[in-house]
């Protein structure tokens, strides 16, 4: 089966948007990462950004693809693989102009099954500390919002400082602004990868640990019916 696995990063936080979370149109994409599973079980990366047609970013280096090369990767997966993408990433991408319908029916979106279950949220981080003792490079997503808008300030350059030259004023500016960027691209990046190394746990033990803060405990959620019956399948 071909799958894709995807997590997209905005440019705004719910904190600053009128409707919070239900208003996601106004959040706005910064980036879409893909991942495309590999014989040897490792994860080819492609990434979409609309912001890739500044004139700065294409000496970053950073190979984007573009919205077509994007949209043609998603539509040629049989399944496509997210943590919320029910409820968030797929608004995000229809906001930025992609057609998800589609996509939504081949959603296999590991936070639904979770609650379907649980009757309750829970993180991705949570997750992954559970599962493999590993925690996301950033606490909040919303330290990739800081980062990103904190990178597109810098493009515009020079200070006006009389204590720096121009030409050593932008270098600098453009050199601190690809680190953030980067920054950002490898936290979504290591998104997907967590998202993909939970799908393949689910499938092999059909069931996820996590830590009940309520309880102050750790469980484990036994997820063999749904899985077993193909809950995910289809938009629901």
């Amino acid at each position: 089966m071909n799958l894709a696995i995807i997590d997209t990063e905005t440019i705004r936080w719910s904190s600053e948007i009128n409707g919070g979370f239900d208003n996601l149109q106004a959040f706005g994409l910064t980036l879409l990462a893909i991942g495309i599973p590999q014989s040897d079980g490792t994860l080819d990366y492609a990434l979409f950004s609309p912001y890739a047609s500044l004139p700065q970013f294409p000496t970053f280096d950073f190979n984007f693809i573009s919205r077509e090369q994007a949209t043609s990767a998603l539509e040629r997966a049989e399944r496509i693989v997210s943590f919320n993408g029910d409820n968030f990433d797929f608004s995000i991408l229809q906001s930025a102009k992609f057609k998800v319908e589609n996509w939504r029916h081949k959603s296999f979106d590991l936070l639904t099954i979770f609650v379907r279950a649980a009757g309750h949220r829970i993180s991705l981080d949570n997750l992954a500390t559970s599962q493999f003792q590993e925690s996301k490079s950033f606490d909040s997503s919303k330290r990739a919002v800081e980062f990103w808008r904190s990178g597109l300030e810098l493009l515009r350059g020079w200070s006006g400082s009389s204590n720096l030259d121009q030409t050593t004023s932008n270098q600098f500016c453009r050199q601190t602004a690809k680190h953030l960027f980067q920054t950002v691209i490898d936290y979504c990046k290591q998104d997907v990868l967590i998202t993909f190394q939970l799908y393949q746990h689910l499938l092999q033990h059909k069931q996820l640990s996590y830590y009940d803060q309520r309880a102050d405990r750790s469980r484990t959620l036994d997820l063999s019916d749904l899985v077993d019956r193909g809950f995910y399948c289809g938009y629901r």
